[in-house]
């Protein structure tokens, strides 16, 4: 037994895409995240870096100094530059947004969002104060 199938042609456009590559450049909001969003890849080149310098520490005082001295070129201290501006740009942003996303009720009082915010600077001014502290100490 055969059967007879037609085959309908559909005539149908094709799909086209009509949002720019340069959509998140139309709004401030979008362009902001996604530049926070992007200094995670200058954070993994510093991590990429000190790994290179662990791998320096185990071959010896002599590689350990020669990764030291490379630290102090021109592009390599610019490359520390960049990575610092990316991770206050994300830390600052990072703290704007942490009072927004977690919000701390104690029964019916809810925290404002600039107690937390001045809590999460003290606690980092006091963390790095602390931290410096132990590195003259330890160092003297």
């Amino acid at each position: 037994m055969t059967e007879n199938h037609e085959h309908k042609q559909t005539f149908r456009k094709p799909y086209q895409h009509k949002q720019s590559r340069w959509w998140w450049l139309q709004n401030r909001f979008f362009t902001l995240y996604l530049i926070r969003e992007a200094t995670a890849v200058w954070v993994l080149l510093y991590c990429l870096l000190l790994l290179s310098g662990l791998v320096s520490l185990s071959e010896g005082e002599a590689a350990w100094s020669d990764w030291l001295n490379s630290l102090s070129h021109p592009a390599a201290v610019g490359f520390q530059m960049i990575v610092l501006t990316a991770v206050v740009y994300h830390a600052v942003t990072w703290f704007k947004l942490a009072p927004k996303i977690m919000v701390v009720r104690i029964g019916t009082w809810t925290m404002p969002e600039r107690l937390m915010l001045i809590g999460q600077w003290l606690g980092l001014l006091i963390l790095t104060a602390a931290l410096l502290g132990l590195a003259i100490a330890w160092g003297a």
